[in-house]
């Protein structure tokens, strides 16, 4: 598996030191290393300020967008997405996805759940989450299958957003780019990601704030 290149935070060019002489060298500035202990340490901070968030009834989609890159942070490979289940319950809507295609997020936004619609849709209905290692063989993925490939996606897990009744609120998915199985630490990323959106959506359902038929669709 390949490991996604960061780039420095400085690098030379060298066209503008052929153009201008003057110019100042380019300085390579390390790469700074976390520990295990502050990468958690940074990762409870996220958790506290999307809370935050939510507790200071910021936008919806500002709040799940926040989340998703909070949990996108944790993995340079990793393309999530968290949708919502439609009030007529049978139909995705749009909710945050700010790394995936816009044409992906614009073709996904609508359509019906089932139960052989994708990850997402089909972990909507039934309720339960479901796990998809290569989209280009699933067959949950037949209808789907060209809009995944034009979008650059071959793997994709996705988990229902439930209520603190057990009712489907929407889902959160992990896509990838390559074929793969999830592991431990991305099972412990989608309790978080799941239980945090819960909240939020729950949170602006309550007649005390402005809903869900509120929100700003932005990618």
């Amino acid at each position: 598996m390949e490991t996604a290149q960061m780039e420095d935070p400085v690098s030379s060019n060298p066209q503008n030191e052929k153009t201008d002489p003057s110019a100042a060298p380019t300085q390579i500035l390390p790469r700074v290393l976390l520990t295990d202990e502050e990468k958690e340490a940074e990762f409870q901070a996220g958790q506290s300020r999307v809370l935050k968030m939510i507790a200071n009834n910021a936008p919806l989609s500002d709040i799940l967008k926040n989340l998703v890159l909070l949990i996108e942070s944790q993995s340079p490979e990793m393309l999530c997405s968290v949708l919502l289940l439609s009030a007529d319950g049978n139909h995705i809507e749009h909710g945050a996805a700010p790394s995936l295609a816009p044409q992906y997020v614009e073709a996904v936004n609508g359509s019906p759940i089932g139960p052989k619609h994708g990850s997402c849709g089909t972990a909507m209905y039934r309720g339960k989450p479901v796990v998809v290692t290569d989209i280009f063989t699933d067959p949950l993925w037949e209808d789907y299958r060209d809009l995944a490939e034009r979008s650059g996606l071959r793997a994709c897990w996705s988990t229902p957003i439930l209520s603190k009744k057990g009712k489907v609120l929407g889902s959160f998915a992990m896509y990838y780019r390559e074929p793969r199985i999830p592991t431990g630490a991305e099972a412990r990323f989608t309790t978080v990601a799941t239980h945090i959106a819960g909240l939020a959506i729950e949170h602006y359902a309550s007649p005390s704030t402005s809903g869900p038929s509120s929100i700003v669709r932005s990618y």
